[in-house]
């Protein structure tokens, strides 16, 4: 009898454990998967799923728009190995075309119809074009948070800290002064939902510029659309004339 008592205290016992374990399991997956409800609570998501990118390509297009004109400022792409430290980045405006590889440490850039030049790497080239990791920054700085959802996305709307947004407006060559100001920045991630990737960035400025003597108001749209995310991307260095 004592023993036919312990089989089933044995048996009590692994089937609580069991559904202890089945618990923990659930538990878990439910933190990790749960449905996001919050701006915050998003971006945090998103930052942490673009921490685990190895590589990635990206379609970019800019214009701007002043005194009554719309111009398309660039066009181009790229693809980015954080794995290997490989960068691939074509460019092209109205008047002027950049390609641009960075490989084994050394940065080859050819413009328009110029030879391949090659150069060491400097660390400010590879953060200028590594489109994820600028706008990864933005959102890490970004104060006010909003979110919407679609069927497959979620669209998160940031208004990154405007000093934070400034120091990298002059990094990549925009200097504001005397009364020329900003107005309003605000960047829109597309982010899948089952995987927390950002699809797209799309970002908004104004603000106020001299233009040729007058204080003019000046619009710039950028859209960045991210894709093959965690692809293998074939980037080689260029083959150089001899001299």
């Amino acid at each position: 009898m004592a023993l036919n008592n312990r089989k089933g205290i044995d048996r009590q016992l692994l089937v609580a454990l069991g559904l202890a374990c089945l618990l923990i399991f659930f538990a878990v997956y439910y933190v990790e998967h749960r449905e996001v409800n919050d701006a915050r609570t998003l971006a945090g998501k998103t930052l942490s799923a673009s921490a685990d990118v190895n590589s990635y390509r990206f379609d970019i297009h800019s214009n701007i728009s002043m005194m009554g004109e719309y111009f398309t400022l660039i066009r181009g792409n790229g693809s980015v190995d954080y794995l290997n430290e490989k960068m691939a980045v074509r460019l092209g405006s109205v008047d002027d075309s950049m390609d641009m590889i960075i490989v084994d440490g050394k940065t080859y850039f050819k413009s328009a119809d110029h030879s391949w030049e090659s150069r060491e790497l400097n660390r400010n080239i590879w953060e200028s074009y590594d489109q994820l990791t600028n706008m990864n920054l933005l959102l890490a700085n970004s104060t006010n948070l909003s979110m919407e959802r679609t069927d497959a996305y979620f669209i998160l709307t940031a208004f990154p800290d405007k000093n934070a947004f400034i120091r990298e407006a002059e990094n990549a060559g925009l200097q504001l002064k005397g009364n020329e100001r900003l107005n309003e920045y605000s960047i829109r991630y597309i982010i899948q939902r089952n995987s927390y990737h950002i699809r797209s960035i799309e970002s908004h400025m104004e603000f106020m510029m001299n233009v040729q003597g007058l204080i003019t108001p000046v619009a710039i749209n950028n859209r960045v659309d991210v894709y093959d995310y965690n692809i293998k991307v074939g980037i080689e260095a260029p083959v150089l004339e001899e001299g």
